[in-house]
């Protein structure tokens, strides 16, 4: 029971996440760039603070290599998610990214020699099914840019998730990765961004957002990885998608359509029954 809810738990980070970027951008709180850039510090400090008391100094002794390339990969993923989601409601942004993320693992899986069984690639033909129908849906008002962009997104994730598998330890290594993507932001987005658009309010969303849904959220997730199945762990993270629909629904007023909840059943329900027949097929 305790698992179960720290997994839960975790999972409503990572959609606050979303809601908190909405929140801050729908209104133009503050830029995307600057709530990029903020976001990302927040976290490294967050997680910095979180090493040492954990493993002291030493803890930042090895990984760079990793966590330079961690690094650009996450600086992409957080720039991207927060463009996108200055047009994107919470829920079809949570519902893009987290798809992308589990499709871009699946084609590395493919690219490095698995073979797809008849179900799973009925269980990716879904999925694509529920994107063209996100996408294309008879009343569709979204516009392809963001959409683009936290698919993009959601590539740059699954980067760095990669390389976070490389190594032993996630909390050095995530840590290693916020720092990096830190110095790139300061490094590249300061000149993008005119310091008086920022309010206090948006300011606010992304430092909650960069310290404990970001820093403390991914602390936690690694915490519960261990204890899992690979398989839960990747059909739990197909629940954000929905906790972040209903939060933009309760938290934003969003509306919460037919075509929306049909593009949420075919992609999640089709990813789903991709990673249960490689589990089970692993199995064998």
């Amino acid at each position: 029971m305790r698992i179960l809810f720290l997994t839960g738990l975790a999972m409503m980070a990572f959609a606050a996440n979303s809601l908190f970027s909405r929140l801050a951008l729908v209104d133009g709180a503050i830029s995307a760039e600057a709530f990029t850039l903020v976001r990302i510090v927040s976290g490294a400090l967050t997680l910095s603070a979180i090493l040492l008391l954990s493993q002291g100094v030493k803890g930042f002794y090895h990984q760079w290599r990793i966590g330079l390339y961690s690094g650009i990969c996450l600086f992409l993923y957080a720039l991207l998610f927060s463009l996108a989601y200055t047009e994107l409601t919470t829920g079809i942004g949570a519902l893009i990214l987290f798809g992308s993320v589990q499709f871009s693992l699946l084609g590395m899986h493919l690219f490095q020699g698995h073979r797809f069984s008849a179900l799973e690639w009925l269980g990716i033909l879904v999925s694509f099914t529920g994107f063209v129908w996100l996408v294309n849906p008879p009343s569709s008002t979204l516009v392809i840019w963001p959409m683009l962009a936290m698919l993009l997104s959601g590539i740059s994730w699954a980067g760095f998730t990669l390389l976070g598998k490389q190594t032993g330890a996630a909390l050095p290594a995530t840590t290693k990765g916020f720092v990096v993507a830190s110095v790139i932001s300061i490094g590249l987005i300061p000149w993008a961004f005119d310091t008086h658009t920022i309010s206090s309010q948006g300011l606010m969303y992304a430092v909650i957002s960069g310290a404990i849904t970001s820093g403390l959220g991914y602390v936690l997730w690694y915490a519960v990885v261990p204890k899992i199945s690979l398989l839960n762990a990747s059909l739990s993270q197909l629940l954000v998608p929905a906790i972040a629909m209903i939060m933009g629904v309760l938290f934003l007023r969003e509306s919460l359509t037919t075509e929306n909840l049909v593009s949420m059943g075919l992609i999640l329900g089709g990813i789903a029954l991709t990673l249960y027949q490689q589990h089970r097929h692993s199995g064998d």
